[in-house]
C-alpha cells in the first residue's frame, strides 16, 4: 500500500513515497525530476546488495546510470570521498541537468546530498534509503554533511531532495543491531512528540526487538511525518523548533568523535545520549523521575547497552565545538515530559558535574 507525505517548504515542496511498488516511485519520480542521467551514489555494503538492482531498474526505464562506490560507514564520511565523487562526477559526464541518487544508509544520503549540493553549484538529487535510520529521519529534512578530525557533521549545507523513495523490503538484508540502531530515531520521535507513539513502541517491544512488517511500516510512516512537519516550519534551524530533532545528539556526536566512530553506531550514540540528557532534564528540574523512568525503561526495552567509559572534560571539550554551540554555549534538548521537548544553553558546570556522574555510574 502506497503512503505519500509531501514536504511543503517555502521554496520547494517534494514528496515521501512509502511504497513497495517500483511503478509508485516511477509515477512520482517522472514528476519530480526531469533528466534522462542518474548518477547513483552508494557504500560498498550496499553495493553488493542492492546496487545492481536499482541500476537495473532504471536502465530498463531507458535512462543512462552512472555510479559511485565510497567506503561504509563512518570512514567514508570524509572531504576525501567528497572529492573522490567530484572526479567521478566529471569523467562520467554528470552535468547540471543530471540527478543524484542516495542509494543506502544516513552516511550515503549526507555524503551524497553534500556533493549534490556542491556540485556544479547544486543539481536534483533524491533519496532512496536503506536502513530504517535512513528511512525514519536522515533522508528526510535536507540535511547534509561530512565529518572532520574535530567533530561530526561539522562541514555541511542544507539541500533538500527532490524525492524520496521508501521500500521497507530493504530492511531484510539488515542485522538486528542495524536495525535497533534505526529505532533509536524512531524511539526519539516519541520522547518529543507524541506520547500515544511512545504507548506504541513500548508495546511493540514488550515481547523483544523483532519487528513485523506492519510495524515497520507504521513506524517510518509516523517519523516521517514528525520530520516533515517540523522541517516545513523550521527548514534551517533558524527558529530551534527543528532543534528539538536533535534530543541525544549533541552527546552522541561526542561520543562518537572520541572513540573515532569505531565502536559505536550512530543510533546507538544516539541512545545513550538521551539517557544523559534525560539525566540533564532531571538534575535541571525540567521533568520528574517519573519522565526519567519512562525514558530509561523503553531505551533498555529496545535493547540498548546505555554505558561509556569516557573522560566527562574531554566530553565537554567535544559538546562545546557543537554546530549548535554559540560563543561555547552547549544547547541541550532537554524533556519536560513523554512528547514535550525543549531546547536550552546549559552551563558547563552543570554539564560537567552530569557528565563526571554518568561516566561514574555507567563504568
Amino acid at each position: 500500500m502506497k503512503q505519500l507525505i509531501t514536504v511543503n517548504l517555502k521554496t520547494k515542496k517534494y514528496d515521501i513515497v512509502i511504497s513497495q511498488s517500483e511503478n509508485d516511485f516511477f509515477t512520482v519520480l517522472e514528476k519530480a525530476v526531469k533528466t534522462n542521467t542518474f548518477f547513483v551514489i552508494t557504500d560498498k555494503n550496499v553495493e553488493k546488495l542492492h546496487l545492481k538492482y536499482f541500476t537495473d531498474l532504471l536502465k530498463q526505464k531507458g535512462f543512462n546510470v552512472k555510479t559511485a562506490v565510497i567506503s561504509a560507514g563512518e570512514i567514508g564520511k570524509n572531504i576525501k570521498s567528497l572529492s573522490s565523487l567530484y572526479d567521478s562526477a566529471l569523467e562520467a559526464g554528470i552535468d547540471r541537468k543530471s540527478c543524484t541518487v542516495a542509494l543506502g544508509g544516513g552516511i550515503v544520503g549526507d555524503v551524497a546530498g553534500f556533493f549534490a549540493a556542491t556540485y556544479m553549484r547544486g543539481i536534483n538529487y533524491i533519496q532512496v534509503p536503506t536502513t530504517l535510520l535512513a528511512m525514519t529521519d536522515s533522508s528526510v529534512g535536507g540535511k547534509t554533511a561530512v565529518n572532520i578530525k574535530g567533530g561530526k557533521n561539522v562541514t555541511g549545507v542544507f539541500h533538500q531532495p527532490d524525492l524520496v523513495w521508501i521500500n521497507s523490503t530493504f530492511l531484510s538484508t539488515l542485522s538486528e543491531r542495524h536495525i535497533k540502531n534505526g529505532l533509536a530515531e524512531v524511539i526519539k520521535y516519541a520522547f518529543t512528540f507524541d506520547r500515544k507513539f511512545y504507548e506504541y513502541l513500548s508495546d511493540m517491544l514488550e515481547e523483544g526487538t523483532t519487528i513485523s512488517p506492519k510495524d515497520f511500516d507504521y513506524t517510518i510512516y509516523k517519523s516521517c511525518s514528525y520530520k516533515a512537519k517540523v522541517v516545513e516550519k523550521d527548514e534551517k534551524e533558524i527558529t530551534g523548533l527543528r532543534a528539538v530533532l536533535n534530543f541525544g545528539h549533541t552527546f552522541a556526536h561526542a561520543l562518537e568523535t572520541i572513540t573515532k566512530y569505531k565502536k559505536f553506531l550512530h543510533g546507538e550514540a544516539v541512545a545513550i545520549g538521551m539517557l544523559f540528557a534525560i539525566k540533564l532534564s532531571l538534575e535541571l528540574k525540567t521533568c520528574n523521575i517519573e519522565t526519567y523512568k519512562e525514558v530509561e525503561n523503553l531505551l533498555y526495552k529496545a535493547g540498548f547497552i546505555l554505558n561509556t567509559k569516557n573522560d566527562a572534560k574531554q566530553m565537554l571539550s567535544l559538546m562545546k565545538k557543537d554546530k549548535k554551540s554559540i560563543d561555547g554555549n552547549i544547547k541541550f534538548v532537554l524533556i519536560k515530559d513523554i512528547g514535550k521537548a525543549i531546547s536550552s544553553y546549559v552551563k558547563d558546570d552543570v554539564v560537567l558535574s552530569v557528565l563526571k556522574n554518568f561516566t561514574e555510574e555507567n563504568k
